[in-house]
């Protein structure tokens, strides 16, 4: 029971002023603190799968943005036909999701932690990036000022940052867990 509290923290308190604002990296703070000491633990599991000669890592799968965004956004753009003449069948930052995906996929262990936090930032970058490069096109399409795009991207990708540090763990059994192209770690 214990273990469950700490990620609900985690995922609240950007919102309790825990942490710094949205998009911000949280460097050496308590919430990294706090997620090393929980993960750091499950590489070893990880290692001895990766290590087993009866383990074989699956062919690359991805499915887009985990946790139901992309599968959301396509169900919408299905369902509602103007939903998808003005956003297309498919989140516009996507590929930054597939990246990340390759990296959780095949799930390294050596300095495990430091690589998936990097994979983790790389991905609420990418996204934030995104924003940047296309705000000027969606101000026009949504008649928005250039920033309010701009922030929009930014708050995303920090909320699509905290969901893969609370859920995205190595040897956690769900399917996007940190390594999800190996057997599971016997969870």
């Amino acid at each position: 029971m214990k273990l469950f509290r700490v990620p609900i923290l985690l995922a609240i308190a950007p919102w309790m002023g825990m942490a710094p604002a949205f998009g911000a990296d949280v460097g050496d703070g308590m919430i990294e603190k706090i997620e090393r000491e929980l993960e750091v633990s499950r590489y070893p599991a990880l290692a001895r799968v990766q290590a087993d000669p009866q383990s074989r890592l699956a062919p690359f799968t991805t499915d887009g943005c985990s946790g139901g965004l992309s599968d959301g956004w396509r169900y919408l753009a299905k369902e509602v036909p103007a939903f998808k003449a003005k956003f297309g069948n498919k989140p516009p930052y996507e590929h930054c999701c597939v990246t990340h995906d390759r990296a959780y996929w095949r799930g390294e262990t050596r300095h495990g932690f430091d690589k998936r936090l990097r994979a983790d930032r790389a991905l609420r970058q990418c996204v934030v990036d995104f924003g940047k490069t296309h705000r000027d096109e969606f101000a026009r399409e949504f008649d928005l000022p250039a920033h309010v795009i701009e922030q929009n991207f930014a708050v995303v990708g920090a909320l699509m940052y905290r969901a893969v540090r609370v859920g995205g763990g190595p040897c956690t059994g769900l399917p996007w867990r940190w390594g999800y192209g190996w057997p599971a770690c016997g969870e």
